[in-house]
C-alpha cells in the first residue's frame, strides 16, 4: 500500500433506507469529500415520514432542524454524482420523498440519475435486485474508477 491509499478524491456512499437518506446527505452535506452516492428507497425529508421514526431522532415539536437537514433543502449543494432509486410499489418509505428530490434537483438545476423499480417495495428482489447491484456496482465503477463497467457478467 502506498501514501494514496485510500484515495481521499473518489469516495463513494451507498445506503438504502435510512442509509439511503444518511448516503445522499452525506453527498449533499459534505460535496467536497464525497464524490458518488447511490441512495435507494430512502426518506430525503422527515417531514414526509412516518410521525413516530423522525421524532425519535429529532424530537418534537417539527422544528427548523427538520428543514435544515432534508436532503430536499439541500438539493442545490449537489457537486457529485448521485443515483436516486424507489421501489414503485413502497409501502414503508413513500416514493414521492425520492420524486420530491429529483424535482428539487431539477429546479437547482442539478445532473442526476434516478431509477424507479416497478413492481417492488421497500425491498427489491429476484431479477430487480440483480438490475439494481449491477446499476450500483457500475455506477461506482464509472464515476469513481472512470472505467467503463461491465453489464454482462453474472453473479
Amino acid at each position: 500500500m502506498g501514501s494514496n491509499w485510500p484515495d481521499k478524491t473518489r469516495v463513494g456512499i451507498y445506503g438504502h433506507s435510512a442509509g439511503g437518506y444518511d448516503a445522499a446527505h452525506a453527498l449533499l452535506q459534505y460535496p467536497d469529500f464525497y464524490k458518488v452516492a447511490v441512495s435507494s428507497s430512502a426518506d430525503h425529508d422527515h417531514r414526509m415520514e412516518k410521525a413516530w421514526w423522525p421524532e425519535m431522532y429529532m424530537g418534537w415539536p417539527v422544528d427548523s432542524q427538520y428543514h435544515q437537514q432534508s436532503n430536499i433543502t439541500m438539493a442545490g449543494s449537489l457537486k457529485g454524482k448521485l443515483l436516486i432509486t424507489h421501489g414503485g410499489l413502497d409501502e414503508n418509505v413513500n416514493p414521492s420523498a425520492t420524486f420530491k428530490l429529483a424535482e428539487a434537483l431539477i429546479k437547482a438545476d442539478k445532473e442526476f440519475d434516478m431509477l424507479i423499480l416497478p413492481g417492488m417495495r421497500h425491498g427489491y428482489h429476484g431479477a430487480h435486485l440483480e438490475y439494481f447491484t449491477k446499476r450500483k456496482w457500475n455506477y461506482f465503477v464509472e464515476h469513481l474508477r472512470g472505467t467503463d463497467p461491465l453489464w454482462n457478467f453474472e453473479f
